[in-house]
Parts: C-alpha cells; sequence; structure tokens
C-alpha cells in the first residue's frame, strides 16, 4: 500500500512510464505483436491505478 506522497509520485510516474511504452510500442509493432505484448502492461496498469485510486480513498477519508 503506498503510504507516503513520494511513494503516490512514483507510483504515478510508472503508470506514465508503462503508458510511453505502448505508445511506442504502437508504432514500431504489428496489431497482433502489440496486442500481445500490450496485455500484461495494460493490466499491470490497471493494478497500479486501483492501488493508487484505493490509496487515494483511503488518505481523504481519514483526513
Amino acid at each position: 500500500m503506498i503510504q507516503t506522497d513520494d511513494q503516490m509520485l512514483l507510483a504515478q510516474q510508472c503508470i506514465g512510464n508503462l503508458r510511453r511504452v505502448l505508445l511506442e510500442a504502437r508504432r514500431v509493432h504489428s496489431r497482433q505483436d502489440y496486442a500481445r505484448l500490450a496485455e500484461p502492461i495494460l493490466l499491470e496498469i490497471q493494478a497500479r491505478e486501483r492501488k493508487f485510486s484505493n490509496t487515494s480513498a483511503e488518505t481523504w477519508s481519514n483526513w
């Protein structure tokens, strides 16, 4: 669980990095190759965003 502001910023940066990887991959790979490559990355992004959202909700509820 994200417990500090620094951890939250790092999580946001990681999500941004994964999205940049996907954008670059879309430019250089075929649709089929991109789909195979993107699936685990998209699942990782979803998991990190969920973790970020849950942490944000908990932080605000404790304020």
